[in-house]
């Protein structure tokens, strides 16, 4: 392990508490945090175009220090991993990430998430419905891309799976870093 930790990408389906995760360990490791949600969401749950956003998140990447989470395309994503200290990925079963997700949209309905830009509303039935979209998408093609990317020789050291609740309370509380 290494002694300092600069650089943690943290990726996962949604749901599984990155976000949560990445707050914590960026006040832990004084890093700075960047949540990709809050760079690819614009007010009004518009996208932001994909080159803007690309080059966004290479920017972030390219700083001294930092905590990312979540997505971007996969160039974007590959490149971070390889700047990366640590990788923090978080693989729970998929009905864990439908329950979570669950709970976080009737909870958006009183308390949008802070990372999002102002005008985000989430608490839709049509955003819930791509939402689930999403995660089954994220389960069954996104998520072999990254087992693949996570297996080559010079990314496997720097990650750390999360495949259930007592390992996320590990990372979360003790850093496991």
């Amino acid at each position: 392990m290494q002694n300092h930790i600069f650089k943690i990408a943290i990726i996962g389906n949604g749901g599984g508490g990155k976000t949560t995760l990445s707050r914590v360990l960026a006040r832990r490791y004084q890093l700075n945090l960047v949540h990709v949600d809050s760079i690819q969401y614009l007010p009004g749950m518009k996208t932001r175009a994909a080159e803007e956003t690309q080059i966004i998140l290479n920017q972030a990447a390219d700083q001294q220090d930092w905590v990312i989470d979540g997505f971007g395309s996969l160039e974007v994503m590959e490149r971070r991993f390889k700047l990366a200290d640590k990788i923090i990925f978080v693989d729970f079963p998929l009905w864990r990430h439908y329950w979570w997700c669950t709970k976080r949209q009737v909870k958006s309905i009183w308390m949008p998430r802070s990372e999002l830009p102002k005008g985000c509303d989430e608490a839709t039935v049509g955003y819930t419905i791509k939402l689930f979209k999403i995660l089954w998408r994220v389960h069954v093609k996104i998520k072999p891309e990254l087992e693949m990317i996570f297996d080559r020789p010079e990314i496997k050291p720097k990650v750390v799976r999360i495949a259930n609740l007592h390992e996320w309370k590990s990372v979360l509380n003790s850093g496991l870093l």
